[in-house]
């Protein structure tokens, strides 16, 4: 089973040839689409006509508390129950799906970009909604950082005003909602194949002054019931994923 998540960049019209190229590339069995703006419009057309041009045909479409940001699924699977996570400044959603795996809950998400105690509210609902399953996997863009990325503190005296408010809390980086995450036992899949080192911001297009450093904020965890499933881990860099969005996709394969 092959899983993406990946932030598109505002709904990334102008690119979705090669936005469509990149993933029907990666032949998937799941996708979660960050900033999926403007795919609610006339009745929902550019999410499903994404569904049928990528060849997943279970989809679906949470749509963001604030501004435009929506969150997309895509799913070779039929969904067994589908939940929106709310409140939430962006997305999320949680859905329930039958696999060579087992019964399996995936969250797709995009956290907060403001402040890191606005995430950790976010991602404590997220984790309250999840506990009950025992296989899952969260995946999104996170908009925070992680400790096991050995980020050198005196990165901070480079960082903008921007990066300064979302990454950082008393002139210290803040590593707090990775750490809850990892607290009630889920797996960073970058860590495990020690790649937490490899940014997925910024891309060749990028113009966020909050990802000017390059950084990793989209992640995929698994539950400790997966750890054995999971076969590989690796972030897309290549010359269409510099040019389709300013962040670059993130897989998982399982076994």
């Amino acid at each position: 089973m092959k899983l993406m998540t990946y932030n598109i960049l505002n709904g990334g019209e102008d690119r979705m040839e090669l936005i469509i190229k990149i993933i029907s590339n990666e032949k998937l069995d799941f996708l979660v689409i960050n900033e999926a703006n403007g795919f609610n419009e006339n009745n929902n057309q550019r999410l499903n006509k994404l569904a049928e041009q990528i060849e997943l045909p279970y989809f679906d479409l949470s749509l963001s508390g604030e501004y435009d940001y929506h969150t997309a699924i895509f799913s070779r699977y039929p969904f067994a129950r589908k939940e929106q996570l709310k409140p939430m400044r962006n997305a999320g959603i949680m859905v329930n799906i039958k696999t060579k795996l087992g019964d399996l809950s995936i969250v797709g998400m995009h956290l907060t970009p403001y402040t890191e105690d606005l995430r950790l509210k976010e991602i404590e609902l997220i984790l309250n909604q999840q506990k009950k399953y025992e296989n899952k996997i969260l995946m999104g863009d996170l908009n925070s950082l992680s400790f096991s990325d050995n980020y050198n503190q005196k990165v901070i005296k480079g960082f903008n005003n921007y990066q300064l408010e979302k990454f950082t809390k008393d002139s210290k980086l803040c590593f707090n909602v990775i750490d809850k995450i990892t607290s009630h036992g889920y797996l960073d899949a970058a860590y495990i194949f020690n790649k937490q080192k490899i940014s997925t911001v910024p891309t060749g297009i990028n113009k966020d002054k909050a990802h000017s450093a390059s950084i990793r904020v989209d992640y995929i965890f698994t539950s400790t019931s997966l750890k054995d499933k999971v076969k590989s881990y690796s972030v897309i860099k290549t010359i269409l994923t510099e040019k389709a969005s300013d962040h670059y996709p993130v897989i998982i394969e399982t076994k």
